[in-house]
Parts: C-alpha cells; sequence; structure tokens
C-alpha cells in the first residue's frame, strides 16, 4: 500500500515540491499502479518462457569501431554548455563530503 509520506519521500528525493493536490492524486495514481501489478503476480507463469521483448529484434546499433566514431571538437562540445571552467563543462558538485 502506498502512503502519503512514500509520495513525500519520492518526492524528496526527486527534489519536487507537491501540493497537497499534487500529493492526493499521486497517491491514487500511484496505489492504482501498485494494485494492477499485485494482480499480475497471481499470474501462473509457470509455463510462460520469460522474454526480454517480443520484436525478434537483435541489436540495431552499430559496432564501435574507430572508423565508425564521430568525434566532436572541444570548442563544439562546449557550445550549449550553461557553465565552462578551463575547457570542461563545469556542474555543481554531487558530494558535498557529508
Amino acid at each position: 500500500m502506498i502512503t502519503k509520506k512514500d509520495i513525500l519521500h519520492v518526492a524528496k528525493l526527486a527534489k519536487l515540491k507537491l501540493t497537497e493536490e499534487e500529493i492526493e492524486k499521486y497517491l491514487s495514481q500511484l496505489s492504482a499502479v501498485v494494485e494492477y501489478i499485485s494482480k499480475l503476480n497471481e499470474l501462473d507463469t509457470e509455463n510462460t518462457v520469460p522474454v526480454s521483448h517480443i520484436t525478434g529484434l537483435t541489436t540495431v546499433t552499430e559496432e564501435d569501431t574507430k572508423e565508425n566514431k564521430r568525434q566532436l571538437s572541444q570548442s563544439s562540445a562546449l557550445q550549449n554548455a550553461k557553465s565552462t571552467k578551463n575547457g570542461f563543462i563545469k556542474v555543481k558538485a554531487i558530494f558535498s563530503g557529508e
């Protein structure tokens, strides 16, 4: 069962500020998803072969070789960066040491 506390925890992790109305909406929606998944767990899948996809496709990407690598110049790679420093993209610290 999804609780209001669960919704607030996920919102905090996602750095979202939710209104009371949004909390109730997401509580209802996520509860319905969890309920549906629990119904799927009731299905007998003993004779079902596990598959990762049903299309039959295999890899559709090209092999990673030196010949087919497309390279960007440093200036091209940095042209849309919000902030740069010494030729690198500058980002906020991920780890603060706390």
